[in-house]
């Protein structure tokens, strides 16, 4: 067995050692468990009291975390890993265990060593699994702890997030089908329980990554579909949309019983789900859900506020997939009138070119102009006349100007879109 003495030649490249059983599965001793051991077996280490050890851990840890905070990576890893070394002092199961761990895997992950970092995270979980689990028969983690303690769902949609984006993707589908089941199992608990304090103002957006919550979200809830919003979007990205759906489906349940109906949140989720029906080529249910997220937002947002802009924008854009050019132009035409005064986003300039470029896809020409050169107008107002952001709104005035036969004008135009971006038009 390792002695303490060794333990400065703890190898820096820790996936070399085989350091992790399969998630979540009580197994054999891990390197870093095998380390614990040593450490708490030695006679030395034995007789330090307890306060002198807690010391030792939190000045490693806290001077790692400043590290990190100030870019000192270099200096970051060297305390964490001794931050490790310390807490493995008080087993595998104690919390400052596993926070040092997922420090450290989180680090290497921000370094780009990916293969070094998962078998840390996974540790990390497999930890967070034991301590969750204080209380249960033995007083150790039972094999199905996983099934009930939602505690774990922050680290869980952390170590899938990782799974899919950096390390070993196949792992995150029965990561995320577990994270999944604990909210399925749970929610009714929460929809029959009075809910803790919610300190969100009506209509504010709830935002965030798994594994990460703004402590004015007090109601751990909450944090549930920050987490699972998130992997939806990192199943989303990797074409897995059954599970994304899944995921956003879980996070809109989440929301509704915990902020109720009349919340942002449900727009952003609505939106989601149009987005993965939208990738599937079902647009009649994309178009239902951006209905829904439209509607959601209005009731909420001011009209001037640019989500109102974007949902309606995206709900036309499904119309006109649909070849429902009637309804996308209702749907433009509502929005010319959004702003009483300049946006600061250029949304209205946004607005006027959409409907213009309805109108050119219907072979309305002389009705596209008029609203293409209010666009280029406003645009030229918010950008700057030499944007490239200009380029655009010029390519589709010339190209309107050349089926009404105004060679002139579409020469100049191009000619100017030519000079602002460098490339022949």
């Amino acid at each position: 067995m390792m002695r303490v003495n060794d333990i400065s030649r703890m190898p820096d490249n820790l996936h070399h050692v085989k350091a992790f059983r399969e998630p979540l599965k009580v197994g054999a001793l891990s390197f870093l468990l095998t380390l614990a051991l040593a450490v708490a077996s030695n006679p030395g280490q034995a007789a330090e009291p307890i306060d002198a050890r807690q010391e030792k851990w939190h000045k490693q840890y806290s001077g790692a975390i400043e590290a990190l905070r100030t870019g000192r990576y270099g200096d970051g890893e060297s305390m964490i890993k001794q931050a490790v070394i310390d807490a493995a002092v008080f087993g595998e199961g104690d919390k400052r265990f596993a926070d040092s761990l997922g420090e450290y895997g989180r680090l290497l992950t921000m370094r780009g060593r990916f293969s070094e970092a998962q078998p840390l995270l996974e540790e990390e979980l497999h930890a967070r699994e034991i301590y969750l689990g204080a209380g249960s028969s033995g007083g150790s983690a039972q094999g199905d702890v996983v099934a009930v303690n939602p505690a774990l769902i922050p680290a869980m949609s952390s170590l899938v997030s990782f799974y899919l984006n950096y390390g070993t993707a196949e792992k995150a589908d029965g990561l995320a089908d577990r994270l999944l089941a604990i909210i399925d199992g749970k929610i009714n608990d929460y929809r029959e329980a009075k809910s803790g304090p919610v300190t969100l103002k009506k209509g504010e957006a709830l935002t965030g990554w798994a594994g990460s919550v703004a402590k004015s979200m007090v109601n751990p809830v909450i944090e549930w579909a920050i987490a699972v919003d998130a992997i939806g979007n990192d199943f989303r990205s990797k074409g897995k949309l059954d599970l994304a759906e899944r995921c956003y489906n879980s996070a809109l349940d989440v929301k509704e019983t915990v902020l109720g109906k009349e919340h942002l949140s449900l727009a952003n989720s609505f939106d989601n789900l149009a987005s993965v029906y939208e990738e599937r080529n079902d647009e009649n249910r994309a178009q239902q859900y951006y209905s829904y997220a439209l509607e959601t937002t209005e009731r909420i947002l001011p009209p001037e506020n640019y989500q109102v802009y974007n949902r309606l924008d995206k709900l036309a854009k499904c119309y006109i997939k649909q070849k429902n050019y009637q309804e996308a132009e209702k749907l433009y035409l509502r929005a010319q009138d959004f702003w009483k005064e300049p946006s600061r986003n250029g949304s209205e300039a946004r607005a006027a070119f959409a409907l213009g470029n309805l109108y050119v896809l219907e072979k309305r020409y002389d009705e596209a102009v008029p609203l293409l050169q209010k666009a280029l107008s406003m645009a030229e107002a918010y950008y700057g006349p030499d944007s490239i952001s200009l380029v655009p709104f010029l390519q589709r005035y010339a190209d309107t100007m050349y089926y009404l036969g105004q060679e002139g004008p579409r020469q100049e135009l191009k000619a100017r879109a030519s000079a602002i971006s460098g490339a022949t038009m």
